[in-house]
C-alpha cells in the first residue's frame, strides 16, 4: 500500500488540474473502493470531496487552507496535536491531497511542541 501512495503523491505533484483516473486511485487506495467512475468523488477538483476524505481517513485530524507563503500558490496544512504536514499545489484540492498521502506516508512532518 505505501507503493500505491507513493506513487499517487508522485502523480498527483506532476498535475496541475482534476484528473479522474487520480481520483479512482485514490478512491482505490484510502478508501477502498473499486474505483468504480460512477461512484469516485472528484478529489482533484472538489475541496468537499477533499475534506470528507481527510475526515473519513484521519478522524482528529485539523485541516487549514489558504495561499502559501508568497501568496500565489495555494496551501494546505492538516494537524492533530503532534503533527503537522503542509502542502502546495496549483489547486486546493490538489495541496489537500498531498498533505493528506504525505501523512500516510509519513513524510514531511513538523512536530507540534
Amino acid at each position: 500500500m505505501t507503493k500505491d501512495i507513493q506513487g499517487l503523491l508522485q502523480q498527483i505533484r506532476r498535475v496541475s488540474g482534476s484528473d479522474r483516473d487520480l481520483d479512482r486511485g485514490i478512491a482505490h487506495c484510502l478508501d477502498g473502493s473499486n474505483g468504480d467512475p460512477t461512484d469516485t468523488p472528484p478529489f482533484t477538483a472538489s475541496v468537499d470531496a477533499c475534506i470528507h476524505l481527510i475526515e473519513c481517513t484521519l478522524p482528529g485530524w485539523h485541516w487549514h487552507i489558504g495561499y502559501g507563503p508568497k501568496g500565489i500558490m495555494p496551501y494546505a496544512a492538516l494537524m492533530n496535536e503532534e503533527l503537522r504536514y503542509e502542502a502546495t499545489a496549483p489547486t486546493v484540492p490538489l495541496a489537500l491531497l498531498i498533505a493528506l498521502l504525505e501523512t500516510k506516508m509519513g513524510l514531511s512532518a513538523t512536530t507540534m511542541d
